[in-house]
């Protein structure tokens, strides 16, 4: 049976990433630099050593990464500070779920630690996590596994046991190298073939989870 899940947090339990675009397309405006859908899958779960890195390769150091990225996070910050942390369709139906059904879930999220409480906080779902991993809180960010590896310790779970559910491909890739089940619910990025290798499961929303946690046997191979 799953002993546990692993959920990332901005666009998985959180409809954050298209108020988060909204604001690297305020940036790319402010600055006056174009930014592709292609680039933002690739920035999407990143640390920010790692997307500085992208920003120095796309645009040859002619764009401060770090002044973009602060005018994105004050669109994001000024959004929820206004209307409040947006929660994905199914979150408290399936955080009630698997409270009742006792299986423990963490956060596994690029984000910092002191901004992902306040969006816990916010959403009312601070006192529920299980466990958490924070994006400053490890060494080497998604596709790297490790806050995947840190959060199922954290929960006390074979990895291998734990269902991680992800939005980005970043974050699918990272679920795969951890040896996670891990499981797609699409967001700005939509499924594709190309993802097929990285998903052992896709599921259209966070409703379709207690169906999944039923039908998987962990006797059979993972399709």
């Amino acid at each position: 049976m799953v002993k546990a899940i692993i959920f990332d947090m901005d666009g998985v339990l959180f409809d954050t990433e298209k108020i988060m675009k909204k604001g690297w397309e305020k940036a790319a405006e402010l600055l006056n630099f174009s930014i592709t859908e292609d680039q933002l899958k690739l920035l999407r779960g990143g640390s920010r050593e790692r997307n500085c890195a992208l920003f120095k390769k796309w645009y040859n150091d002619t764009i401060d990464y770090q002044q973009a990225r602060k005018i994105r996070s004050d669109y994001l910050n000024a959004y929820v500070e206004k209307y409040s942390i947006p929660p994905k369709k199914g979150l408290y139906e399936l955080l009630s779920f698997l409270k009742d059904a006792n299986i423990p879930w963490g956060i596994a999220t690029s984000t910092d630690r002191k901004q992902a409480e306040h969006y816990w906080k916010l959403a009312n779902i601070y006192k529920d996590v299980s466990a958490s991993v924070c994006g400053n809180e490890v060494t080497k960010s998604k596709p790297n596994p490790e806050i995947f590896l840190k959060t199922a310790e954290k929960l006390h779970v074979p990895i291998n046991s734990c269902i991680i559910v992800e939005d980005s491909i970043n974050g699918l890739k990272a679920a795969k190298a951890a040896g996670g089940l891990s499981c797609m619910i699409p967001d700005l990025t939509p499924y594709s073939p190309v993802l097929a290798s990285f998903c052992d499961y896709v599921c259209k929303d966070l409703t379709d989870i207690p169906t999944l946690i039923h039908t998987i046997d962990f006797s059979l191979p993972t399709p």
